[in-house]
């Protein structure tokens, strides 16, 4: 079997030296224009002589239609592609596209899962393969491989647990679809469960100080460091929140959330927050560079009744 692959980022690479091992890998094709993030991918690649192909988000069809009908392979497997693919070159390869969708189907479509299903307080993430159609995420499901989303995963965290299960899933599948072709069972996704998320905004990655300890913790998970951080302003300036720790709760004093409960070069910065709870600020960024609590309380003169809004 000959297996082309559509990807972007090298926490991939496993993956792809386990098909390459194989002797699956029929050729390589990433995004064009993301910095130097696939130029490991590439050079490793190109290292192995296997067909590699950069291609531009402004004509998309146009390049992959001649490279897919010159590497002619049985499958195609998209794994953080972020290119729409045309609907009518998903019918090239005579076993389809099938696309490794870094989030649990139906309930996380769109691009990105992990932000969502960590700010969401999932339990679990997943791996979920599926057949590709022209409606975005909505294909038959092959396989469900359940990811433990642990309660300090960052968003680089729970991607590397992704890209550690991820050749395992890759060659069990493949050797499915070996044996069994068109004939491959497939789950139809319950259509009544469907949620489409989009990439989050600056509104979805802001914190709202009246949420929990837990959920603002979990924002902030989510954006470290795919996004630099969550959102929210320090006395009226702009700064992002990459790391808290619980602190001791508000008690009986109704502190509103959002306000700087206590500040010092000693202990650090303690926001309260919703439910009566407050926050340490471990780690922020600002304009100013990346700041500890504790020296962000000393520089800026912070003090009790102060607002994080």
């Amino acid at each position: 079997m000959n297996i082309a692959v559509f990807c972007h980022g090298a926490v991939l690479q496993p993956a792809l030296e386990a098909l390459y091992s194989q002797g699956l890998l029929a050729g390589v094709a990433v995004p064009d224009g993301d910095g130097d993030v696939n130029l490991p991918l590439e050079a490793a690649i190109k290292q192995a002589g296997v067909p590699f192909l950069r291609v531009s988000r402004s004509d998309v069809a146009g390049q992959l239609r001649p490279w897919l009908q010159e590497i002619a392979p049985d499958t195609v497997l998209t794994m953080g592609f972020p290119c729409k693919i045309p609907a009518d070159l998903l019918a090239l390869p005579k076993l389809g596209f099938f696309n490794l969708h870094g989030g649990q189907l139906p309930h996380y479509r769109g691009p990105d899962p992990v932000f969502w299903q960590i700010k969401s307080l999932e339990q679990y993430g997943a791996i979920t393969v599926h057949r590709m159609t022209a409606e975005m995420d909505a294909g038959g499901v092959a396989h469900v491989e359940r990811v433990m989303l642990g309660a300090d995963d960052t968003y680089a965290l729970h991607m590397q647990r992704l890209g550690g299960v991820l050749p395992r899933v890759v060659i069990e599948f493949v050797q499915q679809l070996a044996i069994r072709g068109d004939a491959l069972p497939l789950q139809e996704q319950d259509t009544t469960a469907v949620r489409y998320l989009p990439r989050p905004t600056d509104a979805d990655r802001t914190i709202n100080w009246d949420w929990s300890g837990a959920e603002i913790d979990a924002l902030v998970r989510a954006c470290n460091p795919m996004y630099g951080g969550a959102l929210t302003l320090l006395k009226g300036m702009p700064v992002r929140l990459l790391e808290l720790s619980p602190a001791p709760p508000c008690g009986e004093s109704r502190t509103a959330p959002g306000t700087i409960i206590s500040a010092s070069a000693d202990d650090g910065i303690r926001v309260a927050c919703g439910r009566g709870e407050s926050l340490f600020l471990e780690l922020i960024y600002s304009n100013d560079g990346f700041f500890t609590g504790r020296r962000l309380a000393r520089i800026f003169a912070l003090q009790s009744g102060d607002l994080m809004t």
